[in-house]
């Protein structure tokens, strides 16, 4: 079944969706790239994307235009916050946040207060005024206060890696921080800590279970959140409210779609993850060179169903690695790495489209 198909503005190759309960329109743009990164939209509908190239991408939603700036820095942008007319980009192990004012089309850049910053991800804009920074080099954890550009570190007191990445769960008034060890590859959680925004301080740290023996289900979705057990196929609630590890939820079609689970978006009760063919070195569980999948895994909490909305397009495999929601709208996006020859390259530069939840306003 085709669902959603835009007519001119979509592929001129007549890229389909599977028939899955996400229902995504495909729109292309004129971006080449391995693939687009983090991504945030501004007060005035547009959103911003970062990528590899020293470039950061504006994209119209609505037309489905694209509008490409060059960073005056040297850097990548794994992510672009939006907050009020100015777009904060983060650039890794780049020494310095970059920010675009959209009011005056100037960037600048303003130094981290850290040692070895390795800045990757952070809040979306808090309380109107802050965005809190993931710095996995020295620091943890930055509260950047965006009407002044000026910036607290937060000692991160507990003898784990650093924080690399959270979210903030409003419901609770605080930050969630990821402790995974990334440096061999395997990508070993180590658990949660809790930073309250109010008190701007940690109140806790709650190491991974090593099973589920002793565990009980989640019993309410509204107050738990799902962290994948990247290359374990299953995901792992946690219960904010009870502050307690919840019974492991195995994935299905682990090793057969996919070998690795990637960072989530919650839509409409529903949480959407990344997947990839990776399984811990550079051969996928299909036998191939490892890629993103051109499918996402959406779990809804509330029936415990999966789905896997998955882009097919002739002629072209898009992966796709990167999502964002608002209120009213899914988006996701993906690049083609499908060569000539209909090998997949995940090392390609190739065309990039925005899958999304709504349709160009013709």
């Amino acid at each position: 079944m085709i669902i959603n198909l835009l007519p001119s503005l979509l592929l001129s190759a007549a890229a389909v969706l599977a028939a899955e309960p996400l229902q995504l329109n495909v729109v292309p743009t004129p971006i080449k790239s391995y693939r687009l990164l983090a991504m945030s939209m501004d007060d005035d509908g547009y959103i911003w994307c970062g990528s590899i190239h020293r470039v950061v991408h504006r994209y119209d939603p609505r037309t489905g235009t694209v509008k490409t700036l060059e960073m005056p820095a040297d850097s990548s942008a794994s992510s672009c916050i939006c907050a009020g007319k100015k777009v904060y980009i983060l650039g890794q192990n780049y020494p310095k946040l970059i920010v675009y004012d959209r009011g005056t089309a100037k960037f600048s850049e303003f130094s981290y207060p850290s040692a070895k910053p390795d800045v990757w991800y952070g809040t979306p804009l808090i309380a109107d005024r802050f965005i809190y920074l993931f710095d996995r080099g020295a620091t943890g954890l930055i509260q950047w206060d965006t009407q002044t550009d000026t910036c607290k570190p937060i000692a991160y007191p507990y003898e784990t890696v650093l924080p690399s990445a959270g979210h903030f769960e409003p419901g609770d008034q605080a930050i969630w921080c990821k402790l995974w060890d990334y440096s061999t590859g395997q990508y070993v959680p180590q658990g949660v800590a809790r930073f309250d925004v109010a008190t701007a301080q940690f109140t806790g740290i709650w190491p991974f279970p090593k099973d589920d023996a002793a565990l009980a289900e989640f019993t309410d979705p509204a107050h738990t959140f799902f962290l994948p057990w990247t290359l374990r196929g299953k995901l792992v609630p946690f219960d904010f409210n009870a502050q307690r590890w919840c019974r492991f939820i195995d994935v299905p079609r682990f090793r057969e779609l996919f070998g690795f689970i990637g960072g989530s978006t919650r839509f409409h009760g529903k949480d959407y993850f990344s997947l990839s063919t990776y399984d811990g070195d550079q051969t996928g569980v299909d036998g191939k060179p490892y890629h993103f999948c051109n499918v996402i895994l959406e779990f809804d909490p509330a029936t415990r169903r999966f789905d896997f909305p998955t882009l097919i397009s002739p002629n072209a495999y898009y992966q796709v690695s990167y999502s964002m929601a608002t209120a009213d709208a899914f988006f996701a996006t993906g690049s083609n790495i499908m060569e000539t020859d209909g090998s997949l390259n995940q090392a390609r530069p190739g065309e990039c489209v925005f899958w999304q939840s709504v349709p160009i306003q013709k």
